[in-house]
């Protein structure tokens, strides 16, 4: 497997991982990152280079903003009324099956040229273990589903997901920074119940 690190985010992080991610949208777009710091309901996690992890080790905070892979986060709820306030592309929590604690995932993003490390798969796992040992009973994603080849469909169809809700986002190819010939973009809620995590949990250890 790739030399990848899975680690907690650092103050030093956040002007990166706000490029890393407005990397993936239109021109002009852009995103506050909040990294969760001392929020014990929200988990962020950080991917980067396993070499660039063992530099930062013996020299503090690391200056390669390059070494950033990704980032993926989950925040709690027990109320799907604040869910649904925190979602992007949904708003009503009438979408949202019934839950004693829900896992939102957010904030997931690759770094271009590295997809096809499974950085996506480790950040996902990871949060599937940290959310179960906090008593998340359901994960749950509002996710732009597109037409690349890193379209989160993927990654969660192979992570046992289902796709309860979906509406197109009505634009033009031109316009979409993904697709090409014909944009096929949704918005997209896809949902996990924790029965089964143990899997992902003995993938973590392991």
């Amino acid at each position: 497997m790739d030399d990848i690190a899975i680690r907690d985010p650092r103050p030093a992080d956040a002007e990166p991982l706000e490029a890393l991610i407005t990397s993936h949208f239109s021109e002009g777009s852009s995103y506050g990152v909040d990294l969760g710091i001392g929020d014990p309901t929200y988990h962020v996690l950080v991917a980067v280079e396993g070499g660039a992890a063992d530099a930062e080790a013996t020299r503090g905070e690391s200056d390669r903003d390059d070494a950033i892979l990704g980032v993926m986060a989950l925040r709690e709820f027990d109320d799907p009324t604040d869910v649904a306030e925190e979602m992007y592309f949904f708003d009503d929590p009438d979408l949202l099956p019934d839950a004693g604690l829900y896992g939102h995932l957010e904030m997931g993003y690759v770094r271009d040229g590295a997809t096809g490390r499974g950085i996506g798969s480790r950040l996902l796992e990871r949060l599937h273990a940290v959310g179960a040992a906090r008593g998340v009973d359901l994960f749950l994603a509002d996710s732009w589903y597109h037409g690349g080849d890193d379209s989160p469909k993927r990654l969660f169809d192979a992570h046992g997901y289902e796709t309860v809700h979906r509406e197109p986002i009505e634009r033009s190819a031109a316009e979409c920074p993904k697709c090409e010939g014909e944009c096929v973009c949704e918005g997209a809620l896809a949902v996990r119940r924790v029965a089964g995590d143990e899997s992902d949990a003995e993938a973590t250890r392991s």
